[in-house]
């Protein structure tokens, strides 16, 4: 089963452990019912900004998903290297959870390819910081263009609309905090 099955299967069951119809959970995303049932049986790889929608309507976060199988360490505060849980968010763009499952915060590292980057701007509601370990990145923040660079730290509310993308050579590496967890 591959993770785009997992992802879907996982949404479906959520959804109708709440009682939740396709319909109704389309009317409060305002994701179509078409795209929900398309992406519960695989067939096609929901945006990230999709997927949030999708879960804000159920009040859930993509972390909150992917944890559903969480070990007992993780559940007691502990995250092991070994069973950290990776989320892929966009092609050359995926986060290493490093916080346990819980509605205050989420923190994570990114890995950002080179030349990748996210094509949408994220809005959401809270705050996040975050601080570069490794490459450079460009931070669109509104209409603010920031370069981050090795040691370099960042907070800013999330409610300004926010992309970014590597512009090394290299994999860009951060670690990130976002409260209340969004993703």
């Amino acid at each position: 089963m591959t993770e785009l099955d997992n992802i879907g299967n996982k949404l479906r069951s959520l959804r109708q452990a709440r009682k939740i119809s396709i319909k109704k959970l389309a009317d409060t995303s305002g994701v179509s019912s078409s795209l929900i049932s398309q992406i519960e049986h695989g067939k096609v790889s929901p945006s990230l900004n999709t997927l949030k929608k999708i879960l804000n309507a159920m009040g859930e976060t993509v972390i909150s998903l992917v944890q559903q199988n969480s070990s007992e360490n993780t559940m007691k505060g502990l995250i092991k290297r070994e069973d950290r849980m990776t989320v892929t968010v966009a092609p050359g763009l995926y986060y290493e959870v490093l916080s346990a499952p819980n509605k205050s915060y989420s923190m994570f590292i990114s890995y950002l390819s080179p030349d990748a980057g996210t094509e949408d701007f994220f809005i959401h509601e809270g705050i996040e910081s975050g601080i570069m370990l490794k490459g450079k990145i460009e931070l669109q923040l509104g209409d603010s263009t920031l370069i981050l660079e090795e040691g370099d730290s960042i907070t800013h509310s999330s409610t300004i609309p926010h992309k970014w993308r590597n512009l090394g050579d290299e994999v860009a590496i951060g670690i990130w905090v976002v409260c209340p967890p969004s993703f």
